[in-house]
């Protein structure tokens, strides 16, 4: 487990008004939690009561705020020994509100804010003697640490990997954001009249700022691949970014509803879901809106998935392995996939049906196995007093026959899966040597079997395979299994 300041950027504000209220918070929505989740599937609302991230960073970790006022001096003084865990907020609004003495509200282009960032780490570098940070972004946020890996950094002629160690992202547009509705209405009146710098999000000005010697007036080649806005390229690894997406369109209330319905609800609301991650990335799908009461950013699905890829000791990659489905030119299959941990309330991965966001390319490809998720775990935390990371992986595959119509928002409700069980897994690592069991929960409730690691490991990396249950096998393959890749993750 390594400490590092972590460095947060918050997103978007859409109006003057927005703007703020953003800087009357010291803390720029970071400190925002929330007393509601959705449960079972019918997504009834129940209490639940999250502090807030950085709350449960200074409560879990240890960490402490920097505020920036006129004590920052004692404040860091009163810290001496502790300066690794302390988070920063990075207040780039504050320079285009007349409340401090600005004498223009016009935004600062996305260039500025990210050289603006670049001081910050050198600032917070030199404060703690830190070596690098972790960059946490929510929405446009992951956009401005994107211009800095991407665009500021090698212009400098420097490296992203020489000051920033990881990069996780809360609902940010890697992608730009779309609409739905409208034919390209929408994009191209957002992308000529540019109100608030909203244009940020369009492939035009992304272009220009996450492409290195690009300037503000270049245009947008005739030829260039949209699908490279989500790549983060060799400016920085995509094994030390995550990615997390929310798929709940429908409880972003901003807007009195109108950006979830423009936007559609293939989204959080604002963000559509395969616009929502770095190619490469590690990524977790939960149930969340971009923002408001079950937003993405103040919820512990994401705190979760937040704190184990900063902090976590064991990397565990799951995916499916020698899939052979049957009769691909009749039907069409998509497999559901929830993650749970032991001791947690919610499922910190899911991928369904119901919220748009099935596996479905990946299981018609045989010649490498299925993503499904990677887990990180962080064994001090564990619910048990042995040290022993619990976690349970729910798989459901659906037939659909191509001839279906309409079975995206009607047939799939009331389908019933062609297979589905928990496969329950322990993973213990003791002395840098890794031990596993597991079980089917149709066969047992608690793992009892042993797993044996293959040829394939090696001293660093363990690699064993979990063969399906019978019924599994029949539908997804004699042979398949779900390969368990478990490491060393710091």
């Amino acid at each position: 487990m390594r400490y590092l300041p972590i460095i947060f950027v918050r997103g978007y504000a859409g109006t003057q008004k927005d703007v703020e209220q953003t800087v009357n918070d010291p803390f720029y929505g970071f400190n925002s939690g929330s007393t509601h989740i959705r449960v079972d599937q019918k997504e009834n609302p129940q209490k639940f009561v999250f502090e807030s991230p950085l709350l449960r960073l200074m409560t879990d970790h240890g960490y402490q705020p920097i505020v920036d006022n006129q004590n920052v001096r004692n404040q860091i003084q009163r810290l001496s020994g502790q300066l690794h865990k302390t988070i920063w907020i990075y207040r780039f609004y504050d320079v285009t509100t007349p409340s401090f003495g600005s004498s223009s509200v016009v935004r600062q282009e996305m260039e500025e804010i990210a050289k603006g960032l670049r001081d910050l780490i050198k600032n917070v570098k030199r404060t703690t003697g830190a070596d690098k940070v972790y960059l946490v972004a929510h929405s446009m946020g992951g956009l401005v640490c994107r211009s800095l890996i991407q665009k500021i950094y090698p212009e400098k002629g420097e490296q992203a990997v020489d000051h920033i160690d990881k990069f996780f992202t809360y609902g940010t547009p890697h992608g730009g954001i779309y609409f739905e509705v409208g034919s390209g209405l929408l994009e191209e009146l957002r992308d000529r009249f540019q109100l608030n710098n909203s244009d940020d999000f369009g492939p035009q000005r992304m272009y220009q700022y996450l492409t290195p010697y690009v300037k503000p007036t270049d245009k947008l080649p005739n030829n260039f691949q949209l699908e490279k806005l989500q790549s983060i390229e060799s400016a920085f690894s995509p094994n030390r970014v995550f990615s997390l997406i929310g798929t709940n369109a429908h409880d972003y209330e901003e807007a009195l509803g109108l950006s979830r319905k423009a936007v559609g609800v293939k989204s959080d609301g604002l963000v559509q879901i395969d616009k929502a991650y770095i190619t490469g990335s590690h990524r977790a799908y939960i149930h969340r809106a971009h923002g408001g009461r079950y937003g993405i950013l103040n919820s512990e699905e994401g705190y979760q998935n937040l704190q184990r890829f900063l902090f976590g000791d064991i990397q565990v990659k799951l995916s499916l392995s020698n899939v052979d489905l049957k009769e691909q030119n009749k039907n069409f299959y998509q497999l559901e996939t929830r993650v749970a941990l032991r001791g947690l309330p919610t499922p910190i991965y899911e991928q369904a049906i119901a919220h748009y966001c099935p596996i479905t390319q990946e299981l018609t490809r045989t010649d490498k196995p299925v993503p499904l998720f990677t887990a990180f775990l962080i064994p001090k935390n564990s619910a048990s007093d042995n040290n022993v990371c619990r976690y349970a992986l729910r798989l459901a595959l659906h037939s659909f026959t191509k001839q279906e119509t309409n079975w995206l928002r009607d047939s799939h409700l009331d389908q019933v899966p062609l297979w589905t069980d928990y496969l329950i897994t322990d993973v213990l690592a003791t002395d840098g040597t890794y031990k596993a069991k597991y079980s089917w929960n149709s066969n047992d409730k608690e793992p009892v079997t042993n797993l044996n690691p293959t040829s394939e490991s090696s001293s660093n990396v363990y690699v064993a395979y979990v063969p399906l249950p019978e019924r599994g096998q029949r539908v997804l393959g004699q042979n398949v299994a779900v390969r368990l890749e478990i490491s060393r993750w710091q």
